[in-house]
């Protein structure tokens, strides 16, 4: 039986409040990704947090 994970240690944790989340995505994606946060001159996570902000609105719309 696995122990229970321990609570993140205060020296990882965000002053934002953001938890971190591992995704696997295909290198063209991540390389498009990165380039778009050149560009924009914005963190690639902000992109990130966008495009799933904008997909989970709409997706509760169809419902």
């Amino acid at each position: 039986m696995r122990k229970p994970k321990e609570k993140v240690s205060s020296a990882r944790r965000r002053a934002d409040g953001r938890r971190q989340l591992l995704v696997y995505l295909q290198p063209d994606i991540i390389r498009e990704l990165k380039r778009a946060a050149i560009t924009d001159e914005r963190p690639a996570y902000e992109l990130v947090e966008e495009a799933i902000r904008d997909w989970l609105s709409k997706d509760r719309r169809k419902k």
